[in-house]
């Protein structure tokens, strides 16, 4: 006959501790869920997200954002005038991700009800879940991808579920690249990682097949939806779609410029001696590693750099790297310091709330701006945090690492693709390295969210986390 249940047999007692935490955890999530959307409704806009309401709802591009958070604005404002429905939706996106966890855990321990009250109560989460922020909505949609495609890969996940978990965490990946073009990394950091997983289990060959089939499925879902775009949402004028590019093409000249006046400008100085002269006069002037917007503050050098020949700005950009290497780099790393470190985070916009806007925008909306007394109180709670650990980059950036290679030491399937979601938003904030205009926090946002649900699902289950780890120091 099978040996009856002790009741003190030590396994019974972990699975009962495990349901008790997990019970406590999803109580925690849910309670946390309520106080965001109490903190977050109807939603807290600016500048950004008053031009991309009114572009939703003409279907027009008047600003060179990605069309698709646009677009989605729009859709939501069509079925409830405003931004609280798009707001819960965002908001349910990044819960979801976390009621997902557990599910990746072999067991749930009490330590991720601490970890999570903690994430909840940051500004990142508090406050910033309320934002009508392209960065946020990203942020929330490469995350519920990759946690998706970790279920997707999950031990304990049948054939139908993990096909379900597996196209979502592609489509909301291929979202989350429409809505930051650099989000692309995301995806290739997924895909690499559900190939490792693959692999571990099946060799690999395996691991290949299922990186490529990711990868190639996702790119072209990327390319087709882009095409949609430009047909769902055309811009205003022609010029717009590239106008991006050409700011960040006109901050690195003029960054270099600040440097070295007698910087190498070819083919510029051939082309137009005249705005290249401008450029070498002026670019001290207009030049802030902390903000792009400082070159209005030299009049007539914007106004130089756009009315060049056409290429002419590209072709002088592409040739910085190797025709002054050592100002090139200078400028990108202190402009990489600003918003990576955020050493004046005042200036640097750390949180936002209440409604601002373009008046007339505002009135084609009607939408009035607003500051209420919990709007001001959000804010200033979220002022407590300015200068310290919990609002700063650099500690998400070292959890992240850590938190990475832990997962990859302990080596479980869908530890694999979590690491990846750390790879993605390391991957992700180094990319502003080259691209970065400004300082505002919520460009990187995506990494200390990230860091965050790593964090959670270390505490989840930090079983065998150091017995690898020990194995390879000793």
């Amino acid at each position: 006959m099978p040996k009856k249940a002790d009741p003190t047999d030590g396994n019974l007692q972990d699975l009962r501790r495990g349901t008790g935490a997990k019970a406590l955890y999803f109580g925690a999530l849910a309670t946390g869920l309520l106080l965001v959307l109490a903190a977050a409704l109807p939603g807290h806009m600016t500048t950004d997200s008053v031009i991309q309401l009114a572009e939703g709802r003409t279907g027009v591009q008047r600003s060179f954002n990605p069309a698709f958070m646009s677009w989605l604005l729009g859709k939501f404002d069509s079925v409830l005038s405003g931004t609280s429905l798009f707001v819960t939706f965002n908001v349910a996106l990044f819960f979801g991700s976390l009621a997902i966890l557990p599910w990746l855990a072999r067991r749930t321990h009490w330590l991720a009800v601490p970890a999570l009250l903690a994430v909840i109560a940051t500004p990142q989460v508090l406050i910033y879940q309320g934002i009508v922020w392209k960065d946020v909505f990203f942020a929330n949609a490469a995350i519920a991808g990759t946690v998706l495609l970790a279920l997707s890969v999950g031990e304990g996940t049948g054939r139908a579920g993990r096909r379900l978990a597996w196209g979502g965490g592609l489509a909301l990946l291929v979202v989350a690249a429409l809505v930051r073009q650099n989000g692309i990394l995301a995806l290739v950091a997924a895909a690499l990682a559900v190939g490792l997983a693959a692999g571990s289990r099946q060799g690999w060959k395996a691991g290949l097949s299922a990186t490529g089939t990711l990868l190639g499925a996702g790119l072209v879902a990327f390319v087709a939806m882009t095409l949609v775009m430009e047909r769902l949402m055309p811009p205003a004028s022609p010029e717009a779609a590239g106008a991006g590019l050409r700011i960040i093409q006109h901050f690195d000249l003029v960054g270099v410029a600040a440097r070295d006046p007698k910087t190498p400008l070819e083919p510029l100085q051939s082309e137009d001696p005249q705005a290249a002269a401008t450029l070498r006069a002026l670019a001290a002037k207009g030049y802030n590693p902390e903000r792009v917007d400082a070159v209005s503050n030299a009049p007539g050098l914007g106004e130089a750099l756009w009315q060049t020949p056409e290429g002419v700005v590209a072709k002088t950009w592409a040739n910085l790297p190797t025709a002054d290497v050592g100002d090139y780099a200078a400028h990108r790393l202190a402009v990489f310091r600003q918003v990576f470190l955020t050493p004046n985070i005042l200036a640097c916009l750390p949180v936002s709330t209440g409604v601002q806007g373009p008046e007339l925008v505002l009135a084609e909306l009607s939408l009035p701006a607003r500051e209420s007394r919990q709007d001001r109180e959000l804010y200033n709670y979220a002022s407590r945090f300015f200068g310290t650990p919990v609002l700063s980059h650099l500690p998400y950036a070292l959890i992240s690492l850590a938190t990475m290679v832990l997962l990859l030491l302990r080596g479980r399937p869908s530890d694999f693709v979590m690491a990846g979601l750390q790879a993605g938003a390391l991957a992700f904030a180094g990319s502003f390295l080259v691209i970065a205009l400004s300082c505002d926090y919520r460009y990187l946002y995506f990494l200390d969210l990230a860091a965050m649900t790593g964090l959670i699902f270390l505490a989840l289950d930090p079983s065998g986390l150091g017995r690898r780890f020990w194995r390879l120091s000793t």
